[in-house]
């Protein structure tokens, strides 16, 4: 499957957020607590500014969303040692779901991070998320600790790039 990332801009910012929403909703009406926050130009601007978040494309479709940080010490803490690469915010475009999109897209984040001589890529997701812990277990990560952020406990995960 050829995946190609891309990093957001003005103009395909609205791909990146519909893909999010519609996640973040099919998320709720499953049992998650999805993300507490919308995906507007308040939220978007400054992380395109920054060059965090990412639209992959299937054949020129988008398919998928990201957000990269080479940092990440409001989640990890003193466990934020300089070596991962984070994934976070990341979703495929549920009518595009199961068919192996999200783990080549998981591939791609492990090459951005091993050209930077990375040693890991690491990620959240809530505790309660047990269906999604799951899937990244399959995908290679492991849990590696908790942490309490904006009112949820967070599962943190990692996987060895």
């Amino acid at each position: 499957m050829e995946i190609d990332i891309q990093p957001v801009n003005l103009q395909t910012r609205t791909h990146f957020s519909d893909i999010l929403e519609k996640a973040s909703a099919w998320q709720k009406k499953h049992g998650s607590e999805g993300w507490n926050y919308p995906f507007d130009d308040e939220w978007m601007l400054p992380r395109i500014e920054r060059g965090e978040l990412f639209l992959a494309y299937l054949e020129e479709l988008p398919v998928a969303a990201f957000r990269i940080l080479w940092e990440d010490r409001p989640y990890w803490g003193a466990k934020e040692t300089g070596d991962s690469i984070y994934l976070h915010t990341f979703a495929v475009r549920r009518d595009k779901a199961g068919h192996g999109i999200g783990e080549t897209v998981i591939d791609k984040i492990v090459e951005m991070g091993r050209k930077r001589n990375l040693v890991n890529i690491r990620l959240d997701c809530s505790l309660s998320s047990s269906r999604l812990i799951a899937y990244y277990e399959r995908n290679g990560f492991a849990s590696v600790g908790t942490t309490l952020m904006n009112g949820k406990m967070m599962n943190l995960m990692e996987r060895p790039l």
